[in-house]
């Protein structure tokens, strides 16, 4: 059974999804990201997340390569890099989060414009490279 929350963010979606794609990928996605962060600084946000996202059930649990993990859906690689979003990302539900690349050194990566949407495709081309601050930060 769909909240009232669920339903307006349902019907919001394919308004603010054609808003935000007037704007480049990459700025999008980091916006997103901060604004998610902020969203979950307040208790009602993070508990409505909690309730909503987190599934706590036996029968999700999954073993693989000698971990344990709540369920078998995951966040790969390459959707963020350093580990600065890891708190938020968990209230996803998430089984796991994996951290993008991390180098020695900080580096920029490939040069701009890296991130590209294919809108009949529904998918991304991600040509970022290892864009990080550095394992220090």
């Amino acid at each position: 059974m769909y909240t009232r929350f669920s339903f307006l963010v349902l019907c919001m979606y394919p308004i603010i999804r054609k808003v935000l794609f007037f704007f480049d990928p990459e700025k999008v996605h980091y916006f997103t990201m901060n604004s998610l962060s902020f969203l979950l600084k307040s208790r009602i946000i993070r508990s409505s997340f909690r309730n909503r996202f987190i599934i706590d059930e036996n029968e999700l649990r999954t073993e693989a390569f000698g971990l344990n993990f709540k369920n078998p859906v995951g966040l790969a690689a390459g959707f963020y890099k350093n580990a600065r979003y890891i708190d938020e990302l968990s209230y996803c539900g998430f089984g796991f989060i994996e951290i993008g690349t991390l180098t020695p050194k900080g580096q920029e990566g490939n040069p701009k414009k890296r991130l590209f949407r294919l809108k009949r495709d529904q998918g991304i081309v991600n040509r970022m490279g290892f864009n990080n601050d550095g394992v220090e930060v």
